[in-house]
């Protein structure tokens, strides 16, 4: 019998990881392997989930990533003691020779890291949606029941992101916080073009001293549910989300198939398919008219009500 395992971090020791990538990464295995193993009726390992990182606790962080609080075993995944025997007695077969497990027996094959975000996965987020709900922990489903109704969503990625000058974020470095006043420009772009005072909530790994000038403008609040996968759900419940340029963002978006503004050279990727009327742009300044007028009508239905 063959077994397929998304193998979240490189030092897997199949109860526990040492170090590895954020939750938005390491998702990308778990969904592709989840895809795969639909379509060739083959049989899930469940993920090693838990991790230890020294980072977090070095930068104060609030989220300490050790993940082991996000999901749990509520499908026909293999887990436990039998998880174990198979990764120690089966063969592992890397993800890029994966159609050879169709000719080979008593094999693991192993989906890992995430080059390509969701070019493999775009149409299934649906099947991917399900599959982190079904899964999700008691403490988490709290997120699905988020109205982000008439409002905006920001995530403002900060934490371990490095401070950069803005120069080198407008030119297309990854993995940068990106520039505070671009979020509050981007508040008052979003009224300008709604024509009211649009709520907006603020996710995010800063400190109420770096959002300072975020939050200081009106109807404006911080919200969170204390995990990362809660506060990614959260994120894909209201109909504009403000990103940052991280993957994390990037969940949300596909998961909420939501409209989405991004910082210039940030978007990584474009999610929303041709058939989907909505838009993600990206801009470094103030909102294209033929953008606003969208921001017009989705705000518009809401102010009427």
């Amino acid at each position: 019998m063959n077994y397929v395992y998304p193998k979240l971090s490189e030092h897997d020791l199949g109860f526990v990881r040492i170090g590895g990538a954020g939750l938005g990464n390491i998702l990308f295995a778990w969904a592709r392997a989840a895809v795969f193993a639909r379509d060739q009726g083959l049989t899930m390992l469940w993920p090693t989930w838990p991790s230890i990182k020294f980072g977090p606790w070095l930068r104060r962080e609030r989220d300490k990533r050790f993940y082991g609080d996000l999901f749990e075993n509520c499908g026909d995944a293999v887990g436990g003691v039998k998880k174990m025997y198979r990764l120690l007695t089966c063969h592992r077969i890397p993800e890029e020779a994966k159609e050879r497990v169709k000719t080979e027996d008593n094999a693991i094959v192993e989906f890992t890291g995430f080059d390509g975000c969701f070019e493999e996965i775009l149409y299934e987020y649906d099947f991917v949606r399900k599959l982190i709900v079904r899964n999700l922990k008691l403490k988490n489903k709290k997120a699905l029941e988020t109205d982000g109704t008439g409002m905006a969503a920001f995530h403002v990625r900060l934490g371990d992101f490095g401070r950069v000058p803005e120069a080198e974020v407008r030119a297309g470095r990854h993995d940068s916080a990106l520039p505070i006043d671009w979020y509050v420009g981007q508040v008052h772009e979003i009224r300008r073009y709604a024509g009211w005072e649009v709520p907006v909530r603020v996710f995010s790994d800063g400190t109420d001293e770096e959002l300072a000038p975020l939050l200081a403008l009106s109807a404006v609040e911080r919200m969170t549910f204390g995990t990362s996968i809660g506060d990614i759900l959260a994120l894909s419940r209201f109909p504009l989300l403000v990103a940052s340029g991280s993957s994390f963002s990037m969940w949300a978006r596909y998961l909420g198939r939501a409209n989405c503004i991004c910082y210039l050279n940030q978007r990584k990727q474009r999610i929303l398919t041709p058939e989907e009327d909505r838009f993600e742009i990206e801009t470094d300044g103030p909102i294209p008219p033929e953008i606003g007028e969208k921001i017009h009508q989705l705000y518009e239905r809401v102010e009427r009500r």
